[in-house]
């Protein structure tokens, strides 16, 4: 029991998993359910990248190097923070953006240094979670495209995919949404609201 005096409560119970897990950053209405259980799954640790399925015996000690042939461990934050094939994918997106951005070691202070940028207002916020769900989403199907398929995209067609992916994920829920596809692509932070 959180509180004991009260006993429990939804309220003190979400409060409590949001201060340690960061959910809030997780549940954002603008993306579909499956990438936000991604997400969510993704911040715990429990997708199958190599090093997950040779812990629980799946795959041979010898298996577990990335997909891009960096020869480093498939972790998590490895292939979705550190990787040097998989890496630039996100140099591109903040230069799309126009920020400056040195990554964390862990995946989920990336999520949460992306996501609170400082200097953006608090309605920015979800903007940048739906373009960082965006970019994991796409760079672990592309893993997975890699690896199932033996293909792989170039980057531009991965950015681009990024781009158009949280374009059309904020304008099918987000009702005020009047910016083109053509100004989201040029101008992302002034359809957010940031003024330059």
């Amino acid at each position: 029991m959180l509180d004991p005096l009260h006993g429990y409560s939804v309220k003190s119970t979400y409060a409590y998993l949001s201060e340690r897990g960061r959910i809030d950053d997780v549940w954002v209405k603008e993306a579909p359910l499956k990438v936000s259980m991604f997400v969510w799954r993704l911040l715990r640790n429990r997708i199958p990248t190599k090093d997950n399925l040779f812990c629980r015996r799946i795959i041979p000690v010898d298996d577990i190097s990335c997909i891009s042939g960096c020869d480093s461990p498939e972790t998590v934050d490895h292939l979705l923070c550190h990787c040097p094939h998989f890496g630039v994918v996100w140099h591109h997106i903040f230069q799309w953006l126009g920020i400056s951005f040195i990554a964390p070691a862990s995946i989920s202070d990336h999520l949460h240094q992306f996501c609170h940028l400082a200097g953006f207002l608090h309605a920015i916020h979800s903007f940048l979670t739906v373009i960082w769900m965006a970019t994991v989403w796409v760079i672990w199907k592309e893993r997975n495209n890699m690896i199932f398929n033996q293909k792989f995209h170039t980057l531009d067609h991965l950015v681009e995919n990024i781009k158009l992916m949280s374009f059309s994920w904020l304008k099918a829920n987000k009702p005020t949404y009047a910016f083109s596809y053509h100004d989201w692509w040029q101008h992302p932070l002034p359809c957010m609201g940031v003024l330059l």
